[in-house]
């Protein structure tokens, strides 16, 4: 007998299936059913790790839900920060990361990332559907979640493990989907506000979502609304962590041999070549630097020399810039989203489905910094009498100086991003070998429109006219303008006064300054069509099959200014990208029922995917997946499965047409000063351009665990897994400095990639991704649950007490570098960057959550604790402060020494409570009850510039209160 309309939405309820129904609707309606039975004791949902409808816990592949209570007792602003309370996850990019970050127009993005390895190895599905890219770099070339409806969403499936055979490309690390309520009848709002103790990052949101059926209950219309807005943090707005910075350095006081450790970490570091006002870095004037209206001052202290423009100690307060650079950046956005859906029969349902959204974020991040390499000649028109006077006297007619320019300002990021979607489609019923098969068929096209921009961005040719002047008729004019040669004129140029803070005039600024700006544009279309059912039993049951195909085309085209494709900015520099791919896949999978109701066996089933895939760019691939689970009595159940998953490359790595890294500290090994040493440029370019020919990485997994379910203790759960991905052909780029070295060892393709000026200096290093390395990641996830009845411990009291804990161990985080140097990331945090010259993977050894609540028929209240254990700088080190070992007497490497590779962990409580009314409910939130401060991490010293503190992925906010109501009619 075919279902019925309510049958059918119920058998939706599928956590990677929703709306691409691939399972059998007797088993979906058999689970729900199981699920209402439950209710009194523990929330349930229908989840699935696969193509076919399994409960969560009783899946071979582990999955975890974030259900609608677990959502609303987090009161987030963005459902993204909902989800990174997992432990299992770590490094996920957010408003409040990256926010120096300005050549990949990504900043201001909520991206998740499952294992610490990657956003771009997670597949994130919207309602089942895959859901387009949010950026082209290929580090963030992965879904925003700020773009999702999050008013309709009712739960998150987390699978924590290779997906690819089920559901394609990039589920590597495995799969996040977010699942929207498409049957909510009625009228829903909430509206939110917060802000933090420090009274910065104030929060607006508001919310309006309505559904009503129509056509006498045939038709069923969706409509929802949001606005969200976030001021963000000013710099770091004196936070207490922040009061001092914290770096690791080259120790000054070291020597090979003297006993002293090669590394130290210390909270007085500055820049030493760049002051706001300009500072003297050379001859006879050096240490001389400007103040306020061109004021001169001397003797400026530059403490001990640390090396890539950094000194300790001295006057390192006065250069510091890292304290400029916004914790988070401001964020403004909009979504709408409109469903409809019509039973065009008894059996087949059509939907319509559009959603906009529109994303602003802001930022302010570093200042505009000439480190040291500015020359000035001695009739400069700006250069004061006295000063003239002193260089005459030693015989000097020109000196360097560096500046980090006050008066042109920080650059200001402000990135625009809008996503438009539209899908329709038809699922529905038949029957077919006396059973009943559910089936779908869906088209989807979406874009992402990007126009990042970076304000007050100095334009390099011009600033370096403008800085050369003299005197003409007693007015400062620019040499080019001054000279005999009209070839050489530029009747723009504006003189530019590079002594002191506060001398420059608009006219004089606007010439040395401008804006970065590209245009671009990410497509992506959709065919799918999937079919499910139970053609025939066997003798344990009936077998479950799941068949599907589905087709993409992605694409990207942009427009960048002249200036950034000439790589004229400070920074930024953006490129416009123009390539295209398609793919074409069709999968089977199947769960087979091997055993039931025997002595050694209450259940014992197979689940086996494959997937084969066509790409127009890499060629054929093939996934799979085995899985078994076995339940031996009632109460546990064992589980297990090994996938060969993939993650194909993504239109940045192939098609990028560059993204430019400034400030980048180049080491020239090919070219020497007279003194032996390298030269070296401290304000390079990177480039890094995509590559059409990479392959798609291949990952095997690995996992098994076990579920527990005690009749003794009604409402408890707990699963234990184990896991472990191991990838070959790792996509990554080269670090600028590995390039150069490899062409100094005799790689002569790589030397075509070094860029050199008229005078041979090293400027700039082209970089592209190649399929280079292996990766390997190892650990145990437990997740635990528990609900019962407050009347089981006192008769009177009445509600529920909810447990749930989770915690992931990582026991390996390997990079492999191509000459078989293994970098061991496991437990290594912070952004000091010392583990690899690629994109090493890293992550905290333990991560745990913990949530603890009442729920009552009109009262909640949920405390939440959030975990992450302590770390190292890297892993490989010797600590010790004196007595450090001495060299090999044969010559052979020690490992680096370092005074304190202790990093301290970090816990934080948050506490939120509702109360419902009639038709509306009033909700708090505390976050970070105890304004418990990050631990201080050394910062990265290895670029030229240093972009603020390496404890991105902590709460670096503090205390946060948010309060809010809900309604609903």
């Amino acid at each position: 007998m075919l279902l019925s309309r309510t049958a059918r939405r119920r058998a939706k309820v599928w956590a990677l299936s929703t709306a691409s129904a691939t399972a059998l609707a007797a088993v979906a309606v058999t689970n729900v059913q199981a699920q209402e039975v439950a209710a009194a004791t523990i929330d349930s949902v229908v989840v699935t790790g696969s193509r076919i409808t399994r409960d969560g816990y009783e899946a071979p592949t582990p999955v975890s839900v974030l259900g609608a209570d677990e959502l609303n007792a987090l009161n987030t602003v963005n459902v993204a920060d909902a989800v990174n309370v997992l432990p299992a996850f770590s490094g996920s990019a957010s408003p409040r990361s990256a926010n120096g970050n300005l050549s990949t127009g990504a900043t201001g993005v909520s991206q998740l990332n499952l294992r610490g390895m990657g956003t771009n190895r997670t597949l994130v599905l919207l309602d089942g559907k895959r859901y387009i890219n949010a950026a082209l770099t290929s580090g963030n070339s992965a879904p925003d979640i700020n773009s999702f409806p999050n008013a309709l969403i009712e739960r998150v499936d987390v699978v924590t493990g290779g997906a690819s055979a089920a559901y394609g490309s990039d589920a590597l690390s495995g799969v996040v989907n977010f699942v929207i309520d498409h049957d909510f009848t009625g009228f829903k709002g909430e509206v939110q506000t917060g802000m933090t103790k420090y009274e910065d990052d104030k929060s607006i949101s508001a919310q309006l979502s309505y559904g009503t059926p129509f056509a006498d209950g045939r038709g069923h219309l969706l409509l929802s609304g949001e606005h969200t807005q976030s001021d963000g943090i000013d710099g770091t707005n004196d936070r207490p962590w922040a009061r001092l910075p914290a770096a690791v350095i080259r120790n000054p006081a070291y020597a090979e041999g003297n006993g002293q450790p090669q590394y130290v970490v210390r909270r007085d570091v500055g820049l030493s070549a760049g002051t706001p006002g300009g500072i003297i870095t050379t001859g006879a004037l050096r240490g001389t630097y400007f103040g306020p209206n061109g004021q001169v001052l001397t003797g400026y202290d530059f403490g001990a020399n640390v090396g890539n423009n950094f000194q300790e100690g001295g006057d390192w307060e006065y250069s510091r810039i890292e304290n400029g650079i916004d914790i988070a950046g401001s964020v403004k956005r909009s979504v709408g989203y409109l469903r409809t859906s019509y039973d065009l029969t008894d059996n087949v349902n059509a939907y319509l489905e559009g959603q906009y959204s529109a994303t602003s974020t802001t930022n302010t991040a570093n200042p505009n910094r000439r480190l040291g390499n500015n020359t000035i000649s001695i009739d400069n028109a700006f250069l004061p009498e006295s000063l003239r006077q002193q260089l005459l006297d030693a015989g000097q007619t020109s000196f360097r100086m560096g500046s980090t320019n006050a008066d042109m300002g920080r650059f200001k990021g402000d990135y625009s991003r809008s996503v438009y979607r539209v899908a329709g489609g038809l699922d529905g019923t038949f029957g077919a070998w006396g059973t009943d098969w559910t089936w779908n068929t869906y088209v989807q096209h979406s874009e992402t429109d990007l126009k990042p921009r970076t304000y007050n961005n100095g334009i390099t040719p011009n600033y370096l006219k403008a800085l050369d002047s003299v005197m003409v008729n007693g007015a400062p004019t620019c040499r080019v303008n001054a000279d005999a040669d009209p070839a050489n004129d530029d009747a723009a140029c504006v003189a530019y006064n590079p002594f002191g803070i506060g001398v420059n005039d608009r006219a004089a600024l606007d010439y040395v300054m401008g804006v970065s700006v590209r245009n671009e544009t990410l497509e992506q279309d959709v065919a799918a069509v999937n079919m499910s059912g139970e053609p025939f039993n066997s003798w344990a049951g009936p077998v479950s099959l799941a068949v599907g195909a589905e087709h993409r085309i992605e694409k990207v085209s942009g427009w960048a200014s002249e200036r950034d494709e000439a790589t004229q900015f400070f920074a930024g520099n953006y490129k416009a990208s123009h390539g295209k791919f398609h793919v074409t896949e069709g999968y089977v999978e199947t769960l087979v029922p091997l055993a039931r109701d025997l002595k050694f066996a209450q259940e014992f089933d197979l689940n086996a995917a494959v997937r084969a895939t066509d790409y127009s760019t890499s060629g054929y691939v093939t996934t799979w997946k085995g899985g078994l689970t076995w339940r031996p009595i009632e109460d546990l159940r064992f589980r297990f499965t090994r996938s060969r998953d993939i993650r194909a490359p993504n239109l940045g790595e192939l098609f990028t047409a560059g993204q430019t890294g400034s400030g980048t500290f180049l080491v020239d090994k090919l070219r020497q000063n007279p003194d032996g040493s390298y030269e070296t440029n401290p304000n390079g370019y990177s480039l890094t351009r995509g590559n059409p020919d990479l392959k798609p990485e291949e990952a095997d997994t690995t996992g098994f665990g076990v579920v527990m379910a005690p009749r003794f203790l009604p409402g408890f759960q707990m699963a234990i897994d184990y896991y472990n991905i191991d990838v070959t052909g790792s996509v990554q780029a080269p670090g600028a400095q590995k390039v150069i070295d490899l062409c100094a060892a005799g790689n002569a393709t790589l030397c075509n990639s070094l860029l050199r000026d008229d005078q041979g200096r090293l400027f700039m290093v082209i970089t592209q991704p190649q399929n280079l390395i292996g990766q390997q990641a190892s650990g145990i996830d437990v997740e635990t649950s528990y609900r019962f009845p407050m009347s089981s411990l006192v008769s009177a009291l009445s509600g529920d007490m909810v447990i749930r804990a989770m915690a992931s161990r990582v026991l390996k985080l390997e990079t492999e570098d191509t000459d078989g140097t293994v970098y061991d990331g496991n437990g290594v945090v912070g952004d000091w960057a010392g583990i690899s010259p690629y994109d090493g993977l890293t992550s905290p050894k333990l991560r745990g959550f913990l949530s603890v609540g009442y729920k009552g028929d009109a009262f909640t209240l949920t405390t939440i604790v959030r975990y992450t254990g302590p770390g190292v700088y890297a892993n490989g080190f010797i600590e010790c402060a004196t007595d450090c070992p001495a060299p090999n007497p044969d010559g052979t490497p020690l490992p680096p020494t370092i005074e304190n590779n202790d990093i301290a962990g970090m816990t934080t409580i948050d506490l939120s409570s509702s109360y419902k009314f009639e038709s509306f409910e009033l909700f708090g939130t505390i976050e970070n009850l105890a304004n418990k401060q990050p631990p201080i991490i050394g910062g990265n010293l290895t670029s030229a510039h240093w972009s603020g503190q390496g404890n991105a992925d902590y709460d670096r906010i503090g205390r946060q209160y948010r309060m809010g109501v809900r309604f609903t009619f």
